[in-house]
């Protein structure tokens, strides 16, 4: 059973995922709480992305840190009647915002609500690097990020799997560090083309 590390919720259970969904799997604790450890203080009153949301660890663990609002995409409907029942569970629902969409969809409309100051970017292990490519160039593009935002991608390095440098960073972030947790990567960039 995994558990939230750190904040008002630390030590709260996250419920048990859906049975069924393909790509599904929860953030671990330990390489949530090393994202965590990395942001230090950008969390709190942050405004956070959660796309691919899944279990939403990730925009929890921010919430419970102090962000000031999450918007949680996910398009699996049962994923997301899950994800609503877990944000009231904890009482945070009043700061956190499910859409039932496609992710990549939703970064090429553009962020209707002004730019947001996190973006973790969790996708299914198996999703086409193509696409993954799509969704970070779409962030750029469309302004997603306010001013020293910072975008989270999260991915597997078995069998060979590369992080953003293997497409070339998109104009607009700078790589700021590459971290490994045994087989998970983890690609911190940060935008530094200004304002949306």
């Amino acid at each position: 059973m995994q558990r939230i590390t750190g904040g008002q919720l630390r030590g709260r259970k996250l419920s048990r995922l859906p049975d069924g969904v393909a790509g599904l799997r929860p953030t671990g604790a330990r390489v949530r709480e090393a994202i965590f450890n990395r942001l230090q203080g950008e969390v709190e009153d942050a405004r956070v992305l959660d796309l691919f949301a899944g279990s939403g660890a990730l925009s929890i663990e921010a919430l419970s840190r102090g962000a000031r609002a999450a918007t949680l995409i996910e398009r699996d409907r049962a994923v997301l009647r899950h994800l609503q029942r877990q944000l009231a569970s904890f009482g945070i629902e009043d700061r956190a915002r499910v859409l039932g969409r496609d992710a990549l969809a939703h970064v090429r409309a553009g962020p209707s609500d002004g730019p947001v100051d996190v973006v973790f970017l969790d996708p299914p292990f198996a999703m086409a690097l193509e696409t993954i490519h799509e969704i970070i160039v779409a962030l750029a593009e469309r302004r997603w990020l306010a001013r020293d935002g910072v975008l989270v991608y999260e991915y597997e390095r078995a069998g060979g799997r590369p992080g953003v440098t293997s497409w070339g960073v998109p104009e607009g972030f700078t790589l700021e560090v590459h971290k490994r947790y045994g087989q998970i990567g983890v690609d911190y960039l940060r935008w530094d083309a200004g304002e949306a």
